[in-house]
């Protein structure tokens, strides 16, 4: 088995055995066979991740993702998002058409399909699944080492910039939830990012100290 770990700040492209391109956003596992031997090309994933699968008509290629979870395609370009905690797993094609498979208490798979911008998101805390129509520039646009955000609702800007960024955002002002943004960012530090935010809303924004030095990620009140 090959095992692939990408650090905060870190993003990486790797070809895999069939020639399959995947690109990883900062803190992500991946483990696959070094072979892709037999029927099946699988990866587990833990992280984000865009791949751009080879074609093959007769061996699937399959990411395993936390929640008994798992994306299958034959050949096409989708991101999967999927953390081994209690986040939403998504994922969204961009060409092709991409299957969402979740096993159920009985140990069955249910199979949800979906075609280019279409966004499927699971929550493993209640089992619902959720589709929406996107064109998946936003949710790709980190590979390209952009940030764009599309009338993009608040706590998603801040899950996308906590991503980027290795920080944890904590939203204390809860009547701002409702605020949406759109622009976009590319070499900008994320001090001038949230700048922008105050600047053009009523947004503030202050780094948290944290008692523990051993904590890894900065934390950002936003209220």
């Amino acid at each position: 088995m090959v095992e692939i770990k990408t650090n905060a700040g870190m993003t990486t492209s790797v070809l895999l055995p069939d020639s399959t391109v995947f690109t990883s956003i900062p803190e992500l596992l991946l483990r696959y066979s070094h072979l892709f031997a037999g029927d099946v090309r699988q990866v587990e994933l833990n992280g984000e991740a865009y791949f751009d699968v080879t074609h093959h008509p007769r061996k699937r290629f399959i990411v395993s993702t936390p929640h008994h979870s798992q994306v299958e395609v034959y050949g096409t370009s989708f991101n999967v998002e999927a953390y081994g905690n209690e986040t939403p797993i998504s994922t969204n094609a961009i060409k092709g058409s991409v299957g969402l498979f979740i096993k159920n208490n009985k140990g069955k798979f249910q199979k949800s399909m979906l075609s280019p911008r279409q966004k499927l998101v699971y929550s493993p805390q209640t089992g619902d699944i959720k589709c929406y129509v996107t064109s998946g520039e936003s949710e790709i646009s980190w590979k390209d080492g952009k940030l764009i955000f599309n009338d993009t609702p608040l706590d998603e800007v801040l899950h996308m910039l906590g991503k980027r960024f290795n920080v944890e955002f904590v939203l204390s002002n809860k009547e701002l939830k409702g605020c949406s943004f759109t622009g976009t960012f590319t070499h900008q530090r994320l001090e001038r990012i949230m700048e922008y935010f105050r600047i053009s809303s009523r947004i503030r924004w202050r780094y948290i100290d944290s008692a523990d030095i051993k904590t890894e990620k900065l934390k950002i009140e936003v209220y």
